[in-house]
């Protein structure tokens, strides 16, 4: 049985044009603002209107379409605020073994001190090789 996989799903959907519903509402709000800068102050402090209003498109085109590391600014911006705001106490709390203290040898101890491994262990081996040739050859 074959099953369609959707593709492109961490993408978000455009809603207007090439823009998503959250850059479309980013610029949207800088406008409705500089609309309601203008009502206030721009027609008596034009200069001062168009600094603020520069200013509020500057933070909304910032916000909608800055990315650090592929994360969006506010997304970051509330990461931060979440890793500032929680407490960062950790205390570390011991598990309370009992230890016991046994005076008595192994018997293998005992028996035959003097086995040896099975296993040989060599100065020069294919590992060490391998790690010089890794270090210094390019």
């Amino acid at each position: 049985m074959q099953v369609r996989v959707p593709q492109f799903i961490e993408h978000d959907p455009k809603l207007l044009g090439p823009f998503t519903l959250s850059q479309t509402l980013y610029v949207g709000s800088a406008l409705f603002g500089t609309f309601i800068l203008y009502l206030f102050i721009g027609q008596k402090q034009f200069f001062l209107f168009l600094f603020l209003a520069g200013l509020l498109f500057a933070i909304a085109i910032f916000l909608a379409f800055y990315k650090v590391e592929g994360l969006s600014i506010p997304y970051v911006i509330k990461n931060s605020l979440d890793y500032n705001m929680k407490t960062k106490l950790y205390i570390w709390k011991r598990k309370e073994i009992p230890v016991y203290i046994s005076l008595e040898k192994k018997k293998e101890e005992k028996e035959d001190p003097s086995r040896k491994s099975p296993l040989k262990m060599t100065q020069g081996g294919s590992m060490d090789k391998l790690m010089k040739k890794i270090d210094f050859e390019k």
